[in-house]
């Protein structure tokens, strides 16, 4: 507990949380750099569009919501590797001041919004890992020495720049840049389709703003005079302008006559490019739309195989990497081919009752499961003589029932 209390002490006057660092995401440069184009977008921004706020949440909360355990690699299989500090940082608290569980949403968010997290990595003297904090991200600067090893450069108000070598730093992204050292986020690679989305939002605001309703055209036989003109302009925006004043009747003077625009928002193409965007940035972050609220094309009977292919396809490869960049980072070299680091990913794979008690039944016939490591799957405690195996009797090999069919012969 001394020693918790000692890192996270050094750590906090290290890295206050509350200093305010230099950000470079969402510049000229950093665009054009990746993108060629003015038109930018900042995180912030970014954050503010419903879609991506949406896929962001359910990537971070289906990433912490699966454990990860650390685990000794044994002859007949693997073991959680429970007598080792390394296992209680991964699934439970990696430092003083969060969870496992909310580490990991700062992860994901980090790389979805950033490109890549960092996180520094404290050893004891022995060389075990006994903390994991994570940094932010645009305080860092990554550089590339003769050998090609990186060089990780932190910025602080207070102590300057800190350097770090490959061995303390944690490095965590998707989507390689250039040079592979660090990663590109969604929102810089597919720059275009966010600036649009962030149009179309803006328009839908803009629009409710004034009140719902489509412009109109001022008619007058003749030129209003020029006071007259700036009387009626201030007016309009002052009692005719916004919800407040929906459905307010106007008064027009000195023979003015209005005319509405009645160009309908449907008939601009609004909502079919409001859904056409929704669906281009849900297919940028790989998350079906069912899972935002958008059930085109999902039915009753397909709707579990599109989750299912979520996590295939969209949370599998994020674990993947996670995992791989874990094992490499924080366990020497020499004692990877001892251990493993896996997401528990069991729980997502279940599916729906019926097909986990088949699933089961199935296994329990052939042998494969025993009572207990069923149990085990359906989150109940062990009973008695639950290891034993079981097969049914009227199973045979192959090579059995071939002989008897010769002898019959």
């Amino acid at each position: 507990m001394r020693i918790l209390t000692a890192v996270k002490n050094k750590f906090s006057s290290l890295f206050p949380s509350s200093e305010t660092l230099k950000n470079d995401y969402g510049s000229k440069a950093f665009y054009e750099k990746y993108f060629g184009s003015k038109n930018s977008i900042s995180k912030t921004r970014a954050m503010q569009i419903t879609t991506v706020f949406g896929c962001d949440r359910i990537l971070m909360e289906t990433a912490s919501s699966v454990s990860l355990h650390l685990y000794h690699v044994v002859e007949d299989g693997k073991l959680k590797a429970k007598d080792k500090e390394l296992y209680n940082l991964l699934n439970l608290q990696p430092n003083p001041l969060m969870t496992s569980s909310t580490w990991r949403k700062m992860m994901i968010h980090d790389i979805n919004m950033r490109g890549t997290h960092f996180a520094q990595i404290l050893r004891n003297r022995r060389g075990e890992v006994i903390a994991i904090y994570p940094l932010i991200h645009d305080s860092m600067t990554v550089e590339q020495r003769e050998n090609g090893e990186p060089v990780y450069i932190y910025q602080t108000k207070k102590h300057g720049r800190v350097i770090f070598p490959k061995e303390k730093i944690l490095s965590i992204f998707t989507i390689p840049d250039d040079n592979g050292l660090t990663g590109i986020s969604p929102i810089a690679r597919v720059m275009r389709e966010f600036v649009y989305a962030d149009t179309l939002q803006e328009f839908g605001q803009n629009f409710f703003n004034n009140g719902a309703n489509p412009t109109g055209i001022f008619r007058k036989d003749g030129v209003l005079e020029e006071k007259a003109f700036y009387r009626l302009k201030n007016d309009l925006a002052e009692n005719y302008r916004g919800l407040k004043n929906s459905g307010k009747p106007m008064l027009l003077e000195d023979g003015l006559d209005f005319t509405r625009l009645t160009i309908a928002n449907n008939e601009s193409q609004f909502l079919e490019s409001k859904k056409f965007s929704k669906e281009q940035i849900a297919s940028i972050f790989r998350v079906p739309t069912h899972l935002l609220n958008g059930y085109d094309g999902a039915t009753f009977s397909n709707i579990e195989q599109l989750s299912q292919e979520f996590i295939q396809f969209t949370m599998l490869p994020w674990f993947t990497t996670i995992e791989q960049e874990l094992m490499v980072g924080l366990i020497p070299k020499k004692e990877q081919p001892n251990f493993k680091i896996l997401f528990n990913v069991d729980s997502l794979l279940r599916g729906d009752y019926q097909s986990r008690t088949e699933g089961h039944a199935t296994l329990w016939r052939i042998g494969a499961l025993n009572q207990n490591e069923i149990r085990a799957k359906e989150g109940r405690n062990k009973i008695e003589n639950g290891e034993k195996y079981y097969v049914e009797m009227n199973m045979t090999p192959i090579e059995t029932k071939l002989k008897e069919d010769e002898c019959q012969k």
